[in-house]
């Protein structure tokens, strides 16, 4: 017995560790509007609408919101809650065969809300906007698609989901 629990840590750690080095490796797609000072900008807020075209996965979205806020911040940018920001933040993250019938409710749950995605190993993609705080118009976007996230340890996916992402942020040359 506990040979098996052993052989079934390292391959939990195979597992984990494939996962990390798979997202540096994938593809990100950026957009952005040329002639924007990306490099003179201090302060965020989050958009009110954050996660809201997949609101059927709150958990994930918390955890996608709180991911974004500890990369920004990590990166010097400064969250405000009054006052103009900079810029606004939004996202949306979805998996692959995102639907009610692929959707298994969560622990019994019949509430629509508390859906997780089926599978223990789900394939997603994350969208990141950098909007402009007056128009909302979009000023750059980021988006990763095929990730997987496995359900011992999801935040940290997301979290190397959205590194990834804002790897690419801000570009170059503005």
């Amino acid at each position: 017995m506990a040979t098996y629990k052993a052989h079934l840590a390292i391959f939990a750690a195979l597992v984990v560790a494939g996962c990390a080095s798979s997202i540096k490796e994938l593809p990100v797609r950026t957009d952005y509007v040329r002639g924007t000072s990306f490099q003179e900008w201090k302060t965020f807020r989050f958009a009110s609408d954050v996660g809201a075209s997949s609101n059927h996965h709150p958990r994930y979205d918390e955890m996608t919101r709180q991911a974004l806020l500890d990369e920004l911040t990590s990166r010097g940018y400064t969250r405000i809650e009054d006052g103009t920001p900079d810029f606004r933040v939004t996202f949306e993250l979805s998996f692959r065969g995102d639907s009610s019938q692929e959707m298994t409710p969560k622990m019994g749950s019949t509430d629509p809300s508390r859906r997780e995605p089926a599978g223990s190993n789900p394939s997603g993609s994350l969208t990141i906007e950098m909007l402009d705080p007056g128009s909302s118009a979009v000023l750059w976007e980021g988006t990763i698609s095929e990730f997987t996230i496995n359900a011992i340890e999801t935040q940290k996916g997301l979290q190397r989901a959205v590194w990834r992402v804002l790897a690419e942020f801000p570009p170059l040359t503005g």
